[in-house]
């Protein structure tokens, strides 16, 4: 009867844990729990803490619990992670009703303290002249939500993202930028040096080929004269006073020239060249034989300017580290028909040919690009004969003519200094010779962390050439921006000189032809190469088509049209 008695009170006994109200028994409700935020999803930053509030209600225990794991019993529970990432936390709210369970996502993302990038190499020292007015124009990172000052020699003199200043008087002052938000700061410094006189420079090859019988152009870059005058000479003889000196030596051999430059403020720099006569033209021509390649044989030089295809993964880089990475890259590229892109402004590529290309009265050679209507990026084609016969591109390299040649459109000598980011995903800056100054953008197509040439150990690096000027519009039905194409001469262009197709889709190679009788001297004339050995193509146009990105010329083949 024991036994009996016990067993029905067991049975019973669930009926006692029960509510009971005006003496009727009711279950004990299931717990209930709201988060506080009605997606489930929160995002903290590395290091940072969140504390998670939900609503739990008739709850007997609370459980925190990530991948298996327990972290806390309390009803909030604060969370912290030094690492970027996803985590899925799980809370369980139990009673002897039963159980209810809510999983969150918390998304950990970095720190986004400001950064600062001035165009200026790791010493952070600038020099400007007395009276000058300058305007510096820093890349920085984060600036939508950063505080700036601006300290000029330790006194407070903007907080806008530009500052403009000049001086009276040359010394040496120190320029601070601060920029702070609630991730962080960054503060750099810069050392302006001004001066009453640019420092007096010569830019010019000083070691030359010429073959006998033709004329060696020589013409030097200069500055930081205010009114130049200058004295060639040979054997301390002057030849020349002019800034552009035509030597045409009559027999073979070495000959050493000295340039000297000199203004009426007493500034002063000289030059060395040392030129050497090679026999007449000709001499080192190889003429096409029965085994000669009608494609370009090896690919000498390849030096991209900044851009957006640059170190991409999609673009065919994998491991470019060193300069000669660089040119297998560039091979392996041209060889397998894939666009090789020579970035922003200046950005080049030199390959040569098994033969030389003869002269004709026709184009003599043609260069592959993947423009289309709408989408040209165009290149300049510089070509050099081997005059020197080492096999090697260190000769006089000729310009070839196009449309835009001699008109205010083209600018010979134009440079462009490029400035490595000292950060992932951020612009490249860049200056050039005339003053201006702009980046290339890092954008959300193009996700490498640097656009800036990986291969290169140099903290900044100019590329010189002749520029075009930009020819791109706004289509007005569809808001689109359109590179168009200039009439001829140029590479990566839809030119009349390109080869007619009945669509082309960017993908495509597309032939633009080109006469070795458009190689041009110095002055304008006509070069009237016999052949050629070498062929360069160089990025001409310094511009940033809006979504589009930088203006960068793109090749893919070069062939011989007279094989």
């Amino acid at each position: 009867m024991i036994m009996k008695r016990l067993i029905i009170f067991l049975l019973l006994l669930p009926l006692f844990v029960a509510c009971n109200k005006d003496e009727v028994i009711t279950a004990d409700p299931l717990p209930t729990i709201t988060l506080d935020s009605p997606t489930g999803v929160y995002t903290v930053k590395c290091g940072q803490s969140l504390t998670l509030r939900p609503t739990i209600n008739y709850a007997d225990r609370v459980s925190w619990i990530m991948d298996g794991t327990t972290l806390s019993t309390s009803p909030t529970y604060t969370f912290t992670s030094d690492r970027e990432g996803t985590f899925y936390l799980l809370l369980r709210a139990e009673n002897a009703t039963g159980t209810a369970e809510e999983e969150m996502r918390i998304e950990v993302v970095a720190l986004a303290p400001p950064h600062i990038s001035f165009a200026v190499d790791s010493s952070g020292e600038m020099t400007l002249l007395v009276g000058q007015e300058y305007t510096f124009e820093p890349v920085i990172e984060g600036v939508e939500t950063a505080t700036l000052e601006w300290r000029l020699d330790g006194a407070v003199v903007g907080n806008e993202p530009t500052y403009t200043c000049s001086f009276d008087s040359a010394g040496d002052h120190t320029l601070t930028l601060r920029a702070e938000n609630e991730d962080g700061s960054d503060e750099q410094s810069l050392t302006l040096h001004v001066v009453e006189h640019a420092e007096a420079a010569i830019h010019i090859a000083t070691t030359r080929n010429v073959a006998l019988g033709r004329t060696l152009w020589l013409e030097p870059i200069v500055e930081g004269f205010a009114d130049a005058a200058y004295s060639w000479q040979i054997d301390g003889e002057e030849v020349s006073t002019d800034p552009l000196f035509a030597f045409r030596p009559t027999a073979e051999g070495e000959y050493d020239i000295l340039l000297t430059v000199s203004d009426s403020d007493g500034q002063k720099a000289d030059a060395a060249i040392h030129v050497e006569c090679c026999p007449a033209e000709g001499k080192y021509m190889r003429s096409p034989t029965a085994a000669s390649q009608r494609e370009w044989h090896k690919v000498y030089e390849y030096l991209p300017a900044p851009g957006q295809f640059i170190n991409e993964p999609q673009s065919g880089f994998a491991d470019v580290s060193t300069e000669a990475a660089a040119l297998a890259y560039a091979e392996e590229r041209l060889a397998a028909g894939k666009y090789l892109s020579l970035g922003g402004f200046g950005g080049y590529v030199v390959v040569g040919f098994d033969h030389s290309i003869v002269a004709g009265d026709d184009y003599d050679f043609s260069i592959a690009g993947n423009m289309y209507e709408g989408s040209s990026e165009a290149g300049i084609v510089w070509v050099m004969q081997d005059t020197n016969g080492n096999g090697l591109p260190d000769d006089e390299w000729y310009e070839l003519r196009g449309s835009e040649w001699g008109s205010d459109r083209h600018r010979r000598n134009y440079a462009i200094t490029y400035f490595r980011p000292t950060s992932p995903d951020s612009a490249v800056q860049w200056r050039a010779s005339d003053g201006m100054s702009g980046t290339i953008a890092h954008n959300t197509s193009h996700t490498q962390p640097y656009y800036y040439p990986l291969w290169l150990d140099v903290e900044s690096y100019t590329l010189r050439g002749s520029r075009l000027a930009p020819k791109t519009s706004v289509n007005a039905a569809t808001g689109n921006q359109v590179n168009e194409a200039y009439a001829w001469g140029y590479a990566d262009n839809m030119g009349s000189d390109a080869a007619k197709v009945d669509s082309a889709d960017g993908q495509t190679a597309i032939k633009s032809y080109f006469k070795i009788a458009n190689a041009v001297n110095v002055d304008g004339s006509t070069a009237e190469l016999r052949y050629i050995d070498f062929v360069k193509v160089q990025t001409s146009i310094n511009h940033v088509a809006g979504a589009l990105g930088e203006i960068s010329t793109e090749v893919l083949g070069f062939e011989d049209e007279n094989m």
